[in-house]
């Protein structure tokens, strides 16, 4: 009876991750279709029942969308529930530094009007709107800073 009831509590704790992990050809499908911008084939593999969330060398898919300019894509994978304000474990960065960083000032407005978090530190304690203005886009600083960014992050000459 033990057996049983053992056997039973791992099939069900399994079942979720069984139920949405990706496939490595799932992965490179879309991997694929976000660096072309391909939403079809993003959205058909979104609806074969995978984790939107699940991380690739720790990036969410938000994150690589956000980071190759893929706005349509974006907003279909926060309109299916992606995480906003995920991290990257090392960087820190988020899917709207990503893409503050990268200049895609329609991706970050678009994820700044969906409630993405413009006060995420990076690593170091470094803020984005640091980044931004030390690369000299002064516009995409004053844009987070309009939208609620403060640059109280880490203010020396190196911070990591």
């Amino acid at each position: 009876m033990k057996f049983l009831k053992a056997w039973i509590l791992a099939a069900v704790l399994a079942l979720p991750y069984a139920s949405y992990a990706m496939t490595d050809d799932q992965q490179v499908a879309l991997s694929e279709a976000i660096e072309q911008g391909d939403a079809k084939t993003v959205a058909k593999v979104l609806d074969e029942g995978v984790d939107i969330n699940e991380k690739v060398f720790a990036w969410s898919w938000l994150q690589v969308a956000s980071n190759k300019n893929q706005l349509p894509i974006v907003k279909m994978l926060v309109e299916r529930g992606a995480e906003l304000n995920y991290k990257h474990p090392i960087t820190k960065m988020t899917a709207l530094s990503l893409a503050a960083v990268d200049g895609h000032t329609d991706i970050v407005k678009y994820l700044l009007s969906k409630g993405a978090d413009p006060n995420i530190k990076l690593r170091g304690n470094v803020s984005v709107v640091r980044v931004v203005r030390d690369e000299g886009n002064t516009a995409m600083a004053e844009l987070l800073m309009q939208n609620g960014a403060k640059d109280d992050g880490c203010k020396e000459e190196k911070c990591f």
